[in-house]
């Protein structure tokens, strides 16, 4: 049975696929993992309209801006400023207590328009994720040498195939073959 778009077809599908996977990944790694994927009311909904939601259950997340007592201001600019009462105890991703600048998530009760009593807190570990990035472009680039060393794109079939024999160093590099004291010389 004969491909409906031949071999052509194959690959533009192929590329559209990649394509369509690296934007997934892309889109996944911008969704956050943390207490604001509830259907509990976020910082957005209450900093608008904080009377409506006294005595709810709430996510907030934001800056600390002061440490005694923590107070975390939920908008760029410095606004929208909430006490976290009990912050500290219901820390679950640290040890040491919240520090002015962390990026923080908190859980709990809003008592009044602007104490949140606090079951649950979490820190935006930034020291984490870039630790997380580096590893995973140094892994990808490991991925792409070991594809690019073992295997070749054969334009007659538009395939890539394994290589007969894998590409070494010296041969992708620009550097003279000479020894390494400096190749020939004359005495």
């Amino acid at each position: 049975m004969q491909e409906p778009f031949g071999q052509r077809g194959r690959l533009v599908a192929g590329v559209a696929l990649l394509v369509v996977l690296a934007g997934f990944v892309c889109w996944a790694g911008t969704i956050p993992g943390d207490l604001t994927d509830s259907d509990h009311p976020t910082e957005v909904d209450v900093t608008q309209n904080r009377e409506a939601y006294v005595g709810d259950h709430v996510a907030l997340g934001g800056r600390v801006v002061e440490t005694d007592p923590v107070v975390i201001a939920t908008r760029a600019s410095g606004s929208g400023r909430f006490t976290l009462v009990n912050a500290n105890e219901g820390l679950q991703n640290g040890d040491e207590p919240l520090e002015r600048g962390d990026s923080v998530t908190a859980f709990g009760t809003l008592e009044d328009e602007s104490t949140l009593a606090v079951d649950r807190t979490t820190i935006g570990d930034t020291a984490g994720t870039a630790y997380m990035l580096l590893v995973s472009f140094v892994a990808g680039l490991w991925v792409v040498g070991r594809f690019a060393r073992d295997w070749r794109f054969d334009f007659d079939r538009l395939a890539f195939v394994p290589r007969d024999d894998p590409l070494s160093l010296r041969d992708v590099t620009p550097w003279p073959r000479g020894s390494a004291s400096g190749g020939d010389r004359g005495a």
